[in-house]
């Protein structure tokens, strides 16, 4: 009996596994919202629904991009967004004008179903440029006002390009998220003053 449990015990410390060690967990990283400082008033009386941001398969991803040449898009390695682009924009869209306290009402369409306005945006870029050996995180958000249906109040294009301290994912996102807090900055403030104009007008 001494002589077979010695046996077995040898067979296991034997055992080695051939399965390689799984590779460690790339890095995630988040959209951040901005405090936009608001005129000191009551909550505009009107409500603003954010609508899902749109982007093409370039960026509707939770991949890192960078771009080497005109109409070429990569991704980085070792690191991505902890979910798809527009996603997380849009989330930090309506952070962003909760932290304002200046609407009385924002949300998303399917929290805020019925509204006053609705925010449209486009993600026509969110990559890392190289150009002429200098790298920068470009960002360009199209946004137009409108109230829901068919009519738009208002529109425009809101860019940022921010410096990018290395060529890694870690450093990619850090850089792109500097600018689109810059556009969100711009974006909030615009679409509160364009709102506010709106809702004057006898049509609004």
């Amino acid at each position: 009996m001494r002589r077979f449990a010695w046996a077995a015990a040898l067979s296991l410390s034997a055992c080695v596994s051939v399965l390689p060690d799984a590779p460690p967990a790339s890095a995630r990283y988040q959209v951040t919202d901005v405090t936009v400082d608001a005129p000191a008033r009551a909550p505009a009386a009107w409500t603003l629904a954010i609508e899902d941001p749109e982007a093409t398969l370039a960026f509707n991803t939770a991949k890192i991009a960078l771009s080497r040449g005109p109409a070429r898009i990569e991704y980085y390695a070792g690191g991505e967004w902890v979910d798809r682009a527009p996603r997380l924009l849009g989330a930090a869209l309506v952070r962003s004008f909760e932290n304002t306290g200046a609407i009385r009402g924002v949300g998303t369409r399917v929290t805020l179903p019925v509204s006053t306005f609705a925010l449209q945006t486009d993600i026509r870029k969110l990559t890392i440029t190289h150009q002429n050996g200098a790298m920068t995180a470009d960002v360009a958000i199209f946004a137009r006002l409108t109230n829901g249906r068919s009519v738009v109040h208002a529109s425009k294009l809101f860019t940022a390009s921010e410096p990018i301290a290395a060529d890694n994912a870690g450093a990619a996102a850090i850089a792109l998220n500097a600018g689109l807090e810059k556009v969100q900055r711009a974006l909030v403030a615009w679409t509160i003053e364009a709102a506010d104009a709106a809702a004057a007008r006898p049509e609004g």
